[in-house]
C-alpha cells in the first residue's frame, strides 16, 4: 500500500503542477486556440487532482502539501532567456516562437506524465489500482499526442524544412 501511496502523492503534485502550468501560460500563448485549449486543460488537471485526492482519502492518509509553482517572480527573472535573439532571421513569426516553446513544454510534460503512470502501473500489485493507473496513462498519452501534433505544426511553420530533422 505504501508504494501506491507514494505514486498517488507524486501524481497529485504532477497534476497540480500541470494545472498551474496551463493557467499561467494561458495568458502567454498568442493563439486564441491555444488559450482556449490551456483553459480547458487547466480545468481537466484540476479534475485529475480531485480524482487522485479522493483515492488518496480512501487510503486513509493526509495529502502532502503542494509546494511547487510555475509562477515566476517578474522582478527576478531574466529579461530575455531566449536561445535565439528576437531579431534573428531564423524566425519569421515571433509570436509563433512563443507558442512553440510553450507547446513544446506542454508536450514534454504530458509525455512525462504518460510514462510515469504507465511505469507506476507496473509497480503495484492491486489489479484495480493497476487499471486506474493505466487509464490515467491513456488520458495523458492522448494529451501528449495532441500536443505533439501541435508542436510539429508550429515547428514546421517556424523552422520550415529544418523541422524535418526532429520529426519525419
Amino acid at each position: 500500500m505504501s508504494k501506491l501511496k507514494e505514486i498517488i502523492e507524486y501524481a497529485m503534485r504532477m497534476e497540480n503542477d500541470a494545472e498551474e502550468f496551463y493557467s499561467y501560460n494561458m495568458e502567454r500563448v498568442q493563439s486564441a486556440e491555444h488559450k482556449k485549449l490551456f483553459e480547458e486543460l487547466a480545468e481537466m488537471e484540476k479534475t485529475h487532482y480531485a480524482v487522485l485526492s479522493s483515492i488518496y482519502d480512501l487510503l486513509k492518509v493526509t495529502p502532502p502539501p503542494i509546494v511547487m509553482s510555475w509562477v515566476v517572480d517578474d522582478t527576478s527573472r531574466e529579461k530575455n532567456v531566449a536561445i535565439i535573439p528576437d531579431n534573428s532571421e531564423l524566425i519569421s513569426d515571433q509570436n509563433a516562437l512563443s507558442d512553440l516553446a510553450i507547446i513544446r513544454m506542454a508536450y514534454l510534460m504530458e509525455s512525462d506524465f504518460a510514462l510515469f503512470y504507465f511505469n507506476a502501473a507496473g509497480q503495484v500489485e492491486d489489479e484495480e489500482a493497476k487499471r486506474f493507473l493505466l487509464e490515467l496513462a491513456d488520458w495523458e498519452k492522448k494529451h501528449e499526442v495532441m500536443f505533439k501534433v501541435r508542436y510539429e505544426k508550429l515547428l514546421k511553420q517556424s523552422w520550415k524544412d529544418v523541422a524535418g530533422f526532429i520529426f519525419k
